[in-house]
């Protein structure tokens, strides 16, 4: 009869565990998820306007009106700077009971864009503590007047005539976007 051989097996052995291959994955996989991530994500918010609105907009796009207008908006106010010539003229509006004057925001709005109609575009530069939906108010006061009485020119290219609008600034770009 014969015997089964046991074989002894060492428990208390001392192995090196080889870590390499492990390494080798994670120095491939870390770069791909770093490119693969998103850093900067870059939303537009898609509106209707009329035609001619649009088309005044892409005008204003490829050829470029000497006058900028932008809002700077922080815990002290909101200051529309209005930067023409290379000149900056700034108009204040100071907060009310703690809380943004827009009432009196849309009237120098208003002004701003009877004084210059064939701006479309505007510059909006929040302050990173202002909270989202006052910023949200604040672009509502500046994309169409209120009133309906209130109209502004913009030249239609197929009728060859100005025709009349109530949209101020549809065009709302954040102008500090990469700063955080």
């Amino acid at each position: 009869m014969r015997r089964i051989r046991k074989i002894k097996v060492d428990h208390n052995s001392e192995f090196e565990l080889d870590l390499a291959p492990l390494l080798a994955v994670m120095v491939k996989l870390v770069p791909v998820l770093l490119v693969s991530s998103a850093f900067v994500q870059m939303m537009v918010i898609e509106s209707e306007l009329p035609q001619v609105v649009n088309e005044a907009i892409q005008r204003q796009e490829q050829t470029p009106t000497p006058t900028n207008v932008a809002m700077e908006v922080d815990a002290e106010g909101i200051r529309i700077v209005i930067t023409e010539k290379g000149q900056d003229k700034i108009e204040t509006i100071p907060m009310k009971n703690g809380a943004f004057d827009l009432e009196s925001l849309h009237q120098k709005l208003i002004a701003v864009k009877k004084a210059h109609p064939e701006v479309f575009k505007i510059e909006l530069n929040p302050d990173g503590k202002i909270p989202y939906d006052q910023i949200v108010k604040i672009m509502d006061e500046a994309r169409q007047a209120k009133d309906v009485n209130v109209k502004f020119p913009v030249f239609d290219t197929k009728q060859g005539k100005n025709v009349e609008t109530n949209y101020m600034f549809p065009e709302v770009v954040f102008a500090n976007m990469m700063e955080g």
